[in-house]
């Protein structure tokens, strides 16, 4: 996943060749060829020093990363948007395993730099540390030393892995920083929490948010089920499961786009599973309310109002309260409530009236407040 991230860096950062240093080519180094390959840069694996020289040209430009560092993707992109050394304060980053430049600063672990430089290393011994030896180079032709923002250095957006014990210790607030919302809704907070508890793991399988969001089309199944055999409160409850599961997968689509820099999200967008939560909820809905006396289509009326209502007043202007209106975990499980006691059908038509005097009284006010 490290490498992963740091070759999602170098793509964005328009590079047409990706040369990684290995030992031999095991299937986690084919699945970065494979990576490189899809956003268009060619592979190339070396294992000495002379496989580099070989790759590199005087005409060049490169980008060269430390072995394990883990940088913030935005600022790592602006800041070897030209030459330079990534530079930061010395003091905590040496504790922290990076290489001391000079009195008062240490390495980043990220360098831009021409590629004539490369060939200077033909000087040198072939068991050299390389990327230490071109940071010197680089530094002593001249190229600018960029430092880190002071806010950056030290913390977890910027980090050094030197064993698997820093990369689990990592995970959790590397996560936590990607998924951070400003103003959260329940099941939103929820489902960040269980992504940072289970998204590590999660990662480390591959299946990233795609099983979470198969578990929330599992549940919602489950749900629709229970509902049509009469256990409607039961099928709310599983609805709301459902709906978590998809949050989750968001969480963890969103994270994966962040700290790979994908175009889109490996996951379904939210759309998708906002139309599976709204289809479960409104068969569950139309079996609690149907009756020997009416049919179907008469008992989905109220239900199908209510969900095209939470679909568009929380879409008005000035509305409040509009992302609680649109978490669909709260409207099950208070339906399920509602169900509890019996009180099914009087729930559904007074949310749905609420919601239509809510639109109405918001579009009134807005008219009253526009210029003619």
């Amino acid at each position: 996943m490290l490498a992963r991230h740091q070759l999602a860096l170098a793509l964005a950062l328009g590079c047409e060749r990706v040369v990684c240093f290995a030992r031999q080519s095991d299937p986690e180094v084919i699945a970065l060829h494979h990576a490189a390959e899809t956003g268009g840069a060619i592979f190339h694996l070396a294992s000495s020093l002379h496989s580099l020289l070989s790759l590199v040209t005087a005409q060049d430009e490169v980008i060269a990363l430390a072995d394990g560092v883990l940088a913030w993707p935005d600022l790592a992109i602006d800041l070897l948007g030209s030459a330079g050394v990534l530079a930061q304060p010395a003091e905590g980053a040496i504790e922290a395993g990076f290489e001391r430049l000079d009195a008062s600063h240490a390495a980043a672990g990220a360098i831009r730099f021409p590629g004539r430089l490369v060939a200077k290393l033909e000087e040198w011994p072939s068991d050299i540390d390389i990327f230490s030896t071109l940071q010197r180079l680089a530094l002593q032709a001249g190229v600018p030393m960029r430092v880190l923002p002071e806010d950056v250095a030290g913390t977890a957006r910027w980090n050094l892995l030197r064993s698997e014990n820093d990369a689990h210790a990592i995970e959790a607030p590397w996560i936590a920083q990607h998924i951070a919302e400003a103003s959260p809704t329940p099941t939103q907070a929820l489902a960040m929490r269980c992504v940072r508890s289970f998204g590590p793991a999660l990662m480390h399988a591959g299946s990233g948010g795609t099983a979470v969001a198969i578990a929330g089309g599992v549940f919602a199944a489950l749900g629709v089920l229970a509902g049509w055999f009469g256990h409607g409160g039961l099928g709310l409850c599983l609805a709301a499961l459902a709906w978590l599961g998809f949050s989750s997968a968001c969480v963890m689509g969103r994270f994966e786009r962040r700290c790979l820099l994908l175009p889109r999200p490996r996951t379904a967008p939210v759309l998708i599973y906002a139309g599976i939560m709204d289809g479960a909820l409104l068969l569950l809905l139309t079996a609690g309310l149907a009756s020997p006396s009416q049919g179907l289509l008469q008992a989905a009326f109220a239900p199908l109002m209510l969900l095209g209502l939470l679909r568009l007043v929380p879409r008005l202007p000035d509305i409040r309260w509009a992302a609680l209106l649109e978490d669909r975990a709260l409207w099950a499980l208070a339906l399920a409530v509602a169900e509890l006691f019996g009180l099914l059908p009087l729930a559904v038509c007074l949310s749905a009236m609420a919601l239509l005097l809510a639109g109405v009284f918001t579009l009134s006010r807005q008219n009253q407040l526009t210029p003619r």
